[in-house]
């Protein structure tokens, strides 16, 4: 496979200053000028994308090598969590028990073994075992547990269907509808003017996002979190009018303890605040679509072809929307997708699930009318100065969050930054 665009991973932003201070390894922005020997260098890491008329592109593409020890001739979806998912994706209802799901796992690592002279991915003394702590683990969210009404053992079901183009226009939909209605209010919300003068402090106008910092702050069991995501995964239906539309999932205390200390250092009572009453805000100018707030149209960087602009002015940790893809397993892409226009880099990968976001010739959907038009597609790349936006992992199953990194001013051009939690993935064989 030649290159596919990004791998989104364990998450979380944290609000920067309008000046970001670049890593020494940085990638150059699109004007900066390199001396022949510069270029010589740096060839075999960076790779430019050829231009080509109306298609956004990303401008000079960092590329990080990983090595996770395989052999060439081993496929990259050869692996325990993609033998289970396998074996539940050939049952006819698509449901099994958990020991019968794993008895069908090692009976297809054995076939898959022998045909293809590879060696078992359940290898161990106990690969019984080690495939229940896969289920358990659920760590590429491919499974959604489950106890049905009498039975004594845990089932397991597909998270999603892969390759089903109009039920991933579906779940993208429910995603869009959520936001607007339940998170864009608090965000894009103007505190009312008080008729009374009062001595009190002003009130602060608390994000989703300070929330889930202050929130995730205080968790400290990690799986009892993601069995928490995986309810939240399988109870994603309309009834859950609560639930916010987006939630970053939760990173290493590493990365909690970076987000937290720059968000207090910005905003010192943010995080002990509760979300406002939504009676006392103006909801006058809250958008309802996507279409309020952004538009296409031809980018400022020269030969980028078209770019993302805000069409009012939007405010730093924002989440404006969602990067769409149909779900897909890396084999079926490799095998339907790979080489075939620029499908390879405008796909995402969501952990191990390949997010295609191209029509059948390899381009994204490109027309406003038709059943899907996704704006962030045209988003340009920059580096970390230059960046206004940012790809986080969503709490829901295959749900990339396009997220402001500060206050974007109307007019202005939407610049997208991998950022340190984005792996590139066609190094990652």
């Amino acid at each position: 496979m030649s290159h596919i665009a990004t791998t989104i991973t364990e998450s979380s932003v944290s609000p920067v200053d309008d000046v970001v201070t670049a890593p020494a390894d940085s990638i150059p922005c699109a004007g900066d000028k390199r001396s022949g020997d510069d270029t010589t260098d740096d060839q075999a890491r960076l790779k430019r994308r050829t231009t080509e008329e109306g298609r956004p592109i990303l401008l000079e593409t960092h590329k990080r090598t990983q090595n996770h020890g395989r052999s060439s001739t081993q496929p990259r979806w050869h692996n325990q969590s993609y033998m289970l998912f396998l074996a539940l994706r050939q049952h006819p209802e698509r449901c099994l028990p958990r020991t019968e799901l794993i008895k069908a796992a090692l009976s297809m690592d054995k076939k898959i073994s022998e045909e293809r002279r590879l060696p078992k991915v359940f290898r161990g003394k106990t690969p019984m075992n080690s495939a229940s702590a896969i289920l358990t683990n659920n760590s590429d969210r491919y499974f959604i547990p489950f106890r049905p009404d009498g039975s004594r053992s845990m089932h397991f079901k597909l998270a999603y269907e892969p390759g089903n183009f109009t039920k991933a226009v579906q779940e993208y939909r429910k995603w869009e509808q959520k936001l607007a209605e339940h998170d864009w209010p608090y965000c894009f919300g103007v505190p009312k003017q008080k008729t009374e003068s009062t001595t009190s402090e002003p009130m602060v106008v608390v994000t989703e996002f300070d929330t889930f910092i202050a929130r995730r702050k205080s968790d400290q069991d990690v799986a009892a979190n993601e069995l928490r995501i995986s309810q939240l995964d399988k109870e994603n239906a309309p009834a859950d009018d609560e639930q916010m539309a987006v939630r970053p999932v939760v990173g290493s205390q590493e990365e909690i303890s970076r987000s937290t200390l720059e968000q207090e250092q910005l905003n010192p009572t943010a995080t002990k605040e509760q979300l406002v009453d939504l009676n006392d805000l103006d909801l006058t100018n809250v958008p309802k679509s996507w279409t309020d707030i952004l538009r296409v149209d031809d980018s400022k960087i020269a030969g980028a072809g078209k770019g993302l602009f805000a069409s009012r002015r939007l405010p730093y940790n924002t989440p404006l929307g969602f990067y769409f893809g149909v779900p897909m397993t890396e084999d079926e892409f490799d095998s339907l997708k790979d080489g075939v226009g620029r499908a390879s880099e405008y796909s995402m990968m969501y952990r191990k699930t390949v997010l295609d976001a191209t029509n059948e010739e390899g381009y994204p959907h490109n027309n406003p009318d038709g059943e899907m038009y996704c704006p962030f597609h045209f988003m340009n790349e920059t580096n970390e100065a230059g960046a206004n936006m940012v790809f986080l992992e969503g709490a829901l199953v295959n749900q990339v969050i396009c997220w402001t990194k500060r206050d974007i001013e109307e007019g202005e051009e939407l610049l997208v930054w991998y950022g340190r939690d984005v792996d590139r993935h066609w190094d990652s064989k």
